[in-house]
């Protein structure tokens, strides 16, 4: 049976150097370095130095504390993910989980938009829907969402430096990514059942999580190498960041996509905000490192959107027979 340990812990990697003008092209260099390392021996790595203003990051974990704690159902309902046969896309939206063993959660899906000539939706593709309360997440966010999208793409660009490869096999695929803002809620035990809150294990299915938090701690596990689960908990001034699913595919499974999960059982509601920094819509992604006998099969890889779909369309905490869970965070 698996077990939860608390070390080791995941390396803190400094980010500064390259959203600096200024930095020197050795000290970029050894950050990426250093995130190749993280990507390649454990798939998670705490991010500082990314240039996210303090004021603007508790500004929105405090209005995701306010839809939980104040939006009434009727608002919650309002704005809850359609399935595309009822005119929704079957992904933006609210919605809650409620899983006995693996845990229950509320979250509220945002996604790049699309601007699209009829409302004939198909899966993601569809309209944002903001909640009424509070009234100023809509434009926060969409500040958070500008930078993070930034954050993404010199992540990348340093990735592309410590890989060796052409950064535009990278950027010309992520130019107008196709991103996820996931706003969670995991409720406090001490008004409900003893069973925990959380998300069951699962690795995500995009290219970069940036995960923001409160300060709650003894909630998120990622599966060691060792087997075992270790608790993640925040770090003041830090995302934690993991690699995805699609990642690995793109570098030949050199970077990792690490097996994770939440398994909350404060009293007290823990928020969570990932952000799913994941491909262009239409991009195909294929190894941008060679094979075993130093060369490149032109069938490998997948759609981005064919990925998408796929997970969306088909989670498996939809099957209460299945063990393991594919929705993200």
């Amino acid at each position: 049976m698996l077990h939860v340990a608390m070390a080791p812990t995941l390396p803190i990697i400094d980010f500064s150097p390259f959203l600096s003008a200024s930095a020197s092209e050795e000290s970029r260099f050894n950050v990426a370095k250093e995130l190749d390392s993280a990507c390649r021996e454990v798939g998670f790595f705490y991010l500082k130095g990314h240039g996210i203003p303090s004021e603007l990051i508790a500004s929105m974990l405090a209005n995701a504390r306010d839809f939980f704690e104040t939006s009434t159902q009727d608002e919650k309902d309002a704005i809850a993910i359609k399935n595309i046969s009822d005119g929704g896309d079957n992904a933006r939206g609210w919605l809650r989980v409620d899983n006995p063993e693996k845990g229950s959660h509320e979250a509220v899906d945002f996604y790049r938009p699309v601007d699209k000539h009829d409302k004939s939706h198909t899966t993601g593709l569809g309209e944002n829907k903001w909640p009424m309360t509070p009234a100023n997440l809509r434009a926060v966010s969409e500040t958070y969402i500008e930078q993070l999208e930034h954050l993404g793409r010199e992540v990348m660009r340093a990735m592309a430096l410590a890989l060796g490869i052409d950064v535009s096999l990278f950027l010309d695929r992520v130019d107008k990514a196709f991103w996820n803002l996931r706003i969670l809620g995991y409720e406090g035990r001490k008004s409900r059942s003893p069973a925990p809150a959380g998300i069951g294990e699962h690795t995500d299915f995009g290219i970069l999580t940036f995960l923001l938090t409160d300060s709650t701690k003894n909630s998120l596990q990622v599966l060691s190498k060792s087997g075992d689960w270790i608790w993640v908990d925040p770090v003041d001034g830090c995302f934690v960041c993991n690699i995805g699913d699609m990642l690995a595919e793109w570098t030949r499974n050199a970077y990792k996509s690490t097996m994770h999960r939440v398994w909350h059982t404060s009293d007290s509601l823990r928020i969570s905000i990932p952000f799913f920094f994941d491909p262009n819509w239409d991009a195909f992604i294929a190894p941008v490192l060679p094979d075993a006998k130093g060369g490149f099969n032109a069938e490998e890889g997948i759609r981005y959107k064919d990925k998408f779909v796929q997970s969306v369309d088909y989670p498996l905490w939809r099957d209460p027979l299945v063990e393991e869970s594919t929705t993200q965070w």
